[in-house]
Formats: structure tokens, sequence, C-alpha cells
């Protein structure tokens, strides 16, 4: 976990804890995807990490707890979609993230290690 539960709460976290759950790995299986894996063994946990899955989180930027993945919705149409979501997910992801290195690479660096 990158962010545990307790540290969730004291941070003004509101969510139960089963709901945490799902939203932490959620978020680690986001930031996973977008650093290639490279903080899965990480130790300790860097504090921008923390407020990273804090604030995908709070924004509900790794899906709907109620399975409705989308903005708003107006006139009986959706106009919001995952996609955005997931594209203000990767924004934030990076704002949050940028500068960070494992062993001396950039989290971000998609070439070989």
């Amino acid at each position: 976990m990158y962010l545990q539960f307790t540290e969730y709460q004291s941070l003004g976290g509101d969510l139960e804890q089963p709901e945490f759950n799902r939203q932490e790995f959620a978020a680690r299986k986001e930031i996973d995807f977008y650093t290639f894996n490279r903080l899965r063994e990480i130790d300790p946990i860097p504090e921008n990490l923390k407020m990273c899955v804090l604030e995908l989180i709070q924004r509900g930027f790794c899906g709907s707890l109620d399975g409705q993945d989308f903005i708003s919705q107006g006139s009986g149409k959706l106009s919001g979609t995952k996609e955005s979501i997931k594209g203000r997910a990767a924004e934030l992801i990076r704002k949050y993230l940028d500068g960070m290195t494992v062993n001396g690479v950039p989290v971000f660096y998609a070439g070989n290690a």
C-alpha cells in the first residue's frame, strides 16, 4: 500500500475502510501504470506519493464507488467520460511525482532501466 488507512484518516479522508481499500488499490494501480511499476517496492513511501494517492481518492479519479464513472449528467445525456477522468488522473500523477527517481531512474522514463 502506498497510503495506509490510518494516514488517510489523519489527512481528512472520510471513506470507510472497505471503500478506502478499493480506492487505494485502484490509485496504486493507476500510479504503477504511469510509473512502469518502479514504485512498487519503494520504502519508505515518499510523502508526495502518499499525497498523490490521497488526491486521486478524494477527487474520485480512480472511478466512482457506485460504478458511475462519469463527471456530470445533464438533459438525460452523459456529458463526461471515463477517459476524461483517466486523463485528469494522469495529469495529477505527473504533477505530484514529477522529478521522482528510483535508483537514479526517473519514474516516468519509458526506456529500459
